[in-house]
């Protein structure tokens, strides 16, 4: 393992371990903020935590979802090139 990874890994570790000790009282999560039916009771540390992984896969798909938007335009441009090559090379040549 890197060292530079290292560096980052285990503050943001030490962190999230303070975090989560700091953070152990129970907290009542609600949708729907008119009715008190339907409350996950959860941790706090437990909700930051979820709400981060959340937005680390919800980023991580939209980017993969743009990388293939991008490979299929750049596949696309490719062939349109490779033809248009083709077709300047069956072209007989122009006499000067």
């Amino acid at each position: 393992m890197r060292i530079s990874t290292l560096l980052v890994v285990v503050p943001v570790a030490a962190v999230a371990a303070a975090l989560a000790v700091a953070n152990r009282e129970p907290v009542a999560f609600q949708f729907d903020p008119f009715t008190s039916d339907a409350a996950f009771v959860m941790p706090l540390f437990l909700l930051v935590f979820l709400s981060f992984l959340l937005g680390v896969i919800v980023g991580g798909a939209t980017m993969a979802l743009r990388r293939s938007r991008t490979a299929r335009r750049r596949r696309a441009a490719a062939s349109d090139i490779a033809a248009a090559m083709a077709m300047e090379a069956a072209k007989p040549p122009a006499n000067p």
